[in-house]
């Protein structure tokens, strides 16, 4: 059960970056790049940035995931590389996964790869600016919400939560619960 929802989750999570690939538009020249990202967006997507210990709920299971991010690409986004604790029967990590988010003249774009599903490309991923957290909203091709993951962050602490519901059928229903805490 945990295994086919993780799926289910990894290809909502997927299809956002195919199709926000898919559909951002060209760049015609240096002159027209998009302007640097105002000051609010970077300072808290810096503040993501270094080595945590995630500890929590996912899927009803208590877990522990190692998260390192960094910027890259010139600082265009923050490369979060996520690694469960818990091993599958092979010995391998029971969840790993790479997320890219990144700033986009007034809202955040999100792509997340991770070892339970390959995307399918009909799924977006954004989030305004709203103070101190980044609420990922997964959209089907319908513009339905189908997932959100909403990292916040706790700057008396220096540290994250993530509160992932799920959206079926105009119903959420709790996915995961977890918090990051420096290393």
């Amino acid at each position: 059960m945990l295994r086919q929802t993780l799926a289910t989750l990894a290809l909502v999570f997927l299809s956002a970056c195919t199709q926000t690939l898919a559909t951002a538009p060209a760049q015609e020249s240096p002159s027209s790049a998009a302007p640097a990202p105002s000051a609010p967006a970077p300072d808290l997507l810096g503040k993501m940035t270094g080595r945590w210990t995630l500890t929590g709920q996912i899927a009803g299971q208590n877990t522990v995931h190692d998260v390192e991010a960094d910027w890259v690409l010139q600082e265009s986004y923050v490369r979060i590389t996520e690694v469960s604790r818990e091993r599958d029967a092979s010995g391998k990590p029971a969840y790993e996964a790479i997320v890219l988010i990144g700033w986009l003249k007034d809202h955040y774009v999100c792509f997340w790869f991770d070892n339970t599903e390959v995307a399918s490309g009909d799924v977006t991923c954004r989030a305004p600016l709203t103070g101190d957290s980044i609420a990922l909203e997964f959209r089907d091709g319908q513009g339905a919400l189908i997932f959100t993951n909403t990292f916040a962050y706790r700057r008396a602490e220096d540290a994250w939560t993530w509160r992932m519901v799920g959206s079926e059928n105009g119903q959420d229903a709790l996915f995961g619960d977890v918090t990051l805490r420096r290393k």
